[in-house]
């Protein structure tokens, strides 16, 4: 379960937005994804109308849910704007752009991201959402975690590589701690959840790759 979002959280808004539009085009109902993901209608609906965030747990089961990558429900972000006129211009830290890069080149200050209840953010690194994976840079603030519970994905395969900081990955009720360089792998179908056990920031990169979906 989640935490209802503040009046006019935006986030939560564009989540429940790309997830009506995707539960529509499958021509699902409410019911019958709450009934595919293991949440109640209730819950589909407040997150549909922007009244609640998901956890990482009901936003990967909702996904699985539709038929959809993860990052299907991403707030996709639009390329940085010019400087305004008469406005001093901003020196530009990143290369200027290359026939080509739309097509394959992710600037880091334009992926696709979503912002996930209890401090977790995952970014998108690649330019557009793949048939038949996941490819995101996950953020675990100070004390983060993707849910009290566990959870389990369709058959696949899920995999972790630890930029910075901590992180505890639980497979089956097993413990593996995590540091800067570390990586791990393990079938997504088993129960598992993340944890940022300390009071700093942990990044990585997570890699799902699916082989299954929801019937």
């Amino acid at each position: 379960m989640s935490a209802s979002p503040q009046h006019g959280d935006d986030t939560a808004t564009r989540i429940g937005e790309r997830l009506a539009s995707l539960r529509a085009g499958r021509g699902l109902g409410v019911a019958e994804l709450a009934r595919r993901a293991g949440v109640s209608p209730s819950l589909v609906s407040q997150i549909e109308r922007g009244q609640s965030r998901p956890s990482v747990t009901t936003l990967v089961a909702l996904a699985d849910g539709v038929g959809a990558p993860i990052d299907a429900l991403f707030r996709e972000r639009p390329a940085p704007a010019a400087a305004a006129s008469g406005a001093q211009p901003v020196p530009d830290p990143e290369p200027a752009p290359r026939p080509g890069d739309r097509r394959f080149v992710v600037r880091r200050g334009e992926r696709a991201a979503i912002e996930i209840e209890g401090g977790v953010r995952w970014e998108r690194l690649t330019p557009t959402t793949l048939e038949g994976a996941d490819v995101i840079e996950i953020v675990y603030a100070p004390g983060a975690q993707s849910h009290a519970q566990s959870y389990r994905h369709p058959e696949g395969i899920e995999m972790v590589l630890v930029l910075s900081g901590t992180l505890v990955v639980e497979v089956d009720g097993e413990p593996h701690e995590l540091h800067e360089g570390d990586s791990m792998q393990f079938p997504s179908s088993a129960e598992h959840r993340y944890v940022n056990p300390t009071d700093e920031e942990a990044r990585g990169v997570g890699a799902r790759v699916y082989t299954g979906r929801p019937a």
